[in-house]
């Protein structure tokens, strides 16, 4: 299992972060505690909670100051050019190896049963050998038993890999050993073979800390001084990040950060790393409803038409491509294998009409062509508009968005007020949390239907599934506990039994009060939310309903020295799974480990080369704001008041060097497009750096007047104020096909380091 499929979750998020609590050292690299998203209001007070009362130290690495620095004594700030994140953690894995500062004792073990013996609740695959002979048919995997013809007892859902015994320098079978080589380089029963820390090892090594220092822009001495800080408390210590930075050289990075603190032993440990809290059975196949059950269900089978989680080598083109002898590279597009939620790609696939016809495009609740950089662009825009590539396009909003504006049918959803969810908590939580959002308000959206619903985005699924027989909806939809067969009319009578299943997981919720149900409003709720559920459960759901979700105290975190809630994947230091997938366009394989690679084209042509330093002297960094969501709130008057605009944010040295001035408006270019914005000079940003605070620049929702039904709606022109770097992402040149800058192997978008240059208007 590659690293980031076991500390990410199915959505790219870090699924592990410093626990907050007790920690005495955090690393946080292009994220904040309290910023990005990441729980503003409980997660930013117990950061500072945590400098002032225990001396937590946190040390911010991010091309911009985005804010949260200025904690007294607890907090440094240390710029560092856009992508070059991974220069900077190798760096410190660099000096880590060679000063011998990691957990030697910790990483030998090769499972979890002998990592707990020596007082740890996480392991590694350290220890396990992998095949380096080129010759060999499994290069690149583990070594396993059948290689070697080493006889070994099956264990259901095991794998046979193996380590070198420390304590006899014999091979073995990796879950019979309590202590492994974690350095090994030889052969076994002549096989070349390195441990996967061995493999690491040579990746960070592969350049000296000065080599990584030039990288990065940040002085060796200061790297130093992180890594030394770093490894100076143990196992108390985490790290944090935000989708690897957004940058097409990114995965080594979101790898190789989240390796630090393995090599420290610090996950699922008190002041390590915590995999947060856990969160209730709801939407799955719960205690009350069978809500992840559907019987007719087709399931999903074939590739994604963003061409992510799937092989190139397994598909149609490149099956044809070898029988007619012909080399298989490059495929059309890139393949990202190990990438997840690429709604960009979706687009390109569908302009291109590759991997096959897009002939309904639904978008609910997603802002690409504003989100995702390089589709706002015109050859993108082009191929969108016409109906050869995207017969029907629907979109599902609450506004005219940027991508909503492109669609044949807008179906009106609801907002936060109007309607249902169900959330866990995001942020550095440790206990369980389910959050409830039900409708408070009456939505202003039609009736529709026999049943008389408000429009949104769940009434259109119904009443289309219900339209052309889908399973899971209708009269017999799904079944509770005890078999029972219960119908899916409304988005109540889903909801209702998902906030069931939740009332009766783990400790079965009390029921509500007189008194809670008549301040909230749920002792008068319509006939069908009462008939979703059995007259049983529906005092249940109203309390946590009225408490806005189902939540353990906040006091329990923590099983002794570890977390309560912890994670048994295998943290891998290499990972099979990339190691033997291809790039789909140069059919050279991925690295199984982290190590620095610059930016580049699909083909591997450096980007560097294409568009020089001396041409191009300026790289783009955007960071999220606090006054605006990231494609929402520019109709809010209070937050349109304080935070009327964004701003071309520039140190005053470059600006003193390119003639500019606070307040002057100037042109930001990339190769591929040109946005205008007013400078704001500071010190907050890394030299060779343009910050902007991505949310603004608007040219849809609502910010210019549109006919709707044959009348104009007027615009509100605050909306658009401000710029949108979006628009300056590259296409990739070397793709047959229309493509936006993509990193290789996850696909994630080239949102940061776009290469720019800053004039006067």
């Amino acid at each position: 299992m590659p690293a980031w499929q076991a500390l990410y979750d199915k959505k790219g998020q870090f699924t592990h972060r410093p626990d907050i609590n007790d920690a005495e050292f955090a690393l946080y690299q292009g994220v904040y505690p309290g910023h990005s998203g990441m729980g503003y209001q409980g997660l930013a007070r117990k950061t500072v909670k945590a400098v002032k009362s225990n001396g937590l130290k946190l040390a911010l690495v991010d091309p911009v100051m985005q804010g949260g620095t200025d904690i007294p004594g607890g907090t440094k700030w240390i710029p560092i050019k856009p992508a070059t994140d991974a220069a900077f953690v190798l760096a410190i894995m660099n000096w880590m190896f060679e000063n011998q500062k990691y957990n030697g004792d910790f990483l030998a073990c090769p499972t979890l049963e002998a990592a707990e013996k020596i007082g740890y609740k996480s392991f590694t695959n350290a220890a396990y050998l992998v095949i380096i002979d080129e010759k060999h048919p499994n290069y690149r995997k583990f070594l396993r038993a059948e290689d070697i013809k080493l006889e070994f007892e099956p264990i259901e859902g095991k794998e046979s890999f193996i380590v070198i015994d420390k304590a006899t320098n014999k091979h073995e079978i990796f879950n019979k050993v309590d202590t492994a080589d974690i350095f090994f380089e030889g052969e076994v029963e002549g096989i070349k073979v390195a441990t996967a820390l061995a493999m690491l090892k040579k990746g960070a090594n592969k350049y000296s800390i000065e080599e990584y220092a030039e990288i990065c822009g940040v002085p060796s001495s200061q790297i130093i001084d992180v890594a030394k800080e770093f490894t100076s408390h143990g196992y108390k210590v985490g790290v944090d990040t935000l989708g690897g930075t957004v940058a097409i050289n990114g995965l080594p990075f979101a790898v190789g950060l989240l390796m630090l603190p393995a090599m420290l032993g610090a996950f699922n440990m008190k002041g390590g790393m915590t995999l947060g809290g856990a969160t209730h059975k709801a939407h799955s196949d719960g205690p009350r409803y069978n809500l992840n059950t559907v019987e007719g269900s087709l399931g999903l089978k074939g590739p994604r038409i963003s061409r992510e989680q799937f092989l190139y080598e397994n598909t149609t083109e490149y099956k044809k491509k070898v029988a007619q002898g012909k080399n298989p590279y490059p495929s059309k597009l890139p393949w990202h294998p190990n990438g997840f939620n690429l709604d960009g790609h979706a687009i390109f696939s569908a302009i291109n009409k590759y991997p096959y016809q897009c002939k309904i495009l639904v978008n609910c609740a997603a802002n690409p062509i504003y989100g995702g950089p390089s589709t706002f662009n015109e050859k993108v825009l082009t191929e969108i508009k016409k109906t050869s590539n995207i017969p029907l396009f629907i979109a599902i909003d609450t506004v005219v968005g940027e991508t909503s504006a492109f669609a044949d049918y807008i179906i009106p959803d609801t907002n936060f007020n109007e309607h249902w969810a169900i959330l866990g908590a995001r942020g550095n939580h440790t206990t369980r949390i389910t959050g409830v959002r039900w409708p408070v308000v009456e939505p202003p959206t039609p009736k529709v239907g026999e049943y008389e619903q408000h429009i949104s985005m769940e009434t259109y699924m119904i009443e289309v599934a219900k339209r052309i027989g889908m399973p899971g909806f209708g009269d017999n939809a799904v079944t509770d506990s005890n078999g029972k067969v219960w119908p899916i009319h409304t988005r109540e009578d889903y909801w209702m039994k998902a906030i069931a299943n939740m009332a009766y997981d783990e400790e079965t919720t009390l029921p509500i009060t007189d008194k809670d149900a008549k301040l909230t409003g749920l002792d008068n709720i319509p006939k069908h939310w009462k008939e979703a559920v059995t007259a049983e459960e529906l005092p249940l759901v109203k309390n946590i309903m009225a408490k806005g979700g189902k939540f353990e105290p906040d006091n329990s975190y923590y099983d002794g020295d570890f977390m309560k809630y912890k994670s048994t994947a295998c943290i891998c230091f290499y990972s099979e799974n990339t190691a033997t997938t291809r790039n789909s366009i140069t059919g050279k394989y991925h690295e199984g480990s982290p190590m620095w690679l610059p930016e580049m084209f699909a083909n591997g042509d450096l980007i560097d080369e294409m568009f020089p330093e001396s041409e191009y002297p300026f790289r783009i960094c955007s960071y999220k704001p606090k006054l605006r969501g990231l494609s929402m709130m520019s109709n809010a008057p209070t937050l349109q008041h304080i935070g009327r605009t964004n701003f071309i944010e520039m140190n005053s040295l470059d600006a003193k060097e390119h003639g500019l001035t606070d307040g002057q408006e100037v042109v930001v270019e990339s190769a591929a497009n040109q946005t205008k914005g007013v400078l704001k000079v500071r010190e907050g940003v890394a030299k060779g750096t343009i910050g902007v605070c991505f949310g603004y620049g608007k040219w849809e929702y609502g910010s210019k007047d549109i006919i709707i039904d044959g009348e104009t709606v007027a615009g509100d022109p605050i909306r658009g104020e401000g710029t949108a770097t979006n628009q300056l992402g590259l296409l990739d040149p070397t793709v047959d096909g229309i493509y936006g800058l993509s990193e290789a192997t996850t696909g994630s978008p080239n949102r940061n380091s776009i290469r720019v240059k800053v004039k006067p208007v």
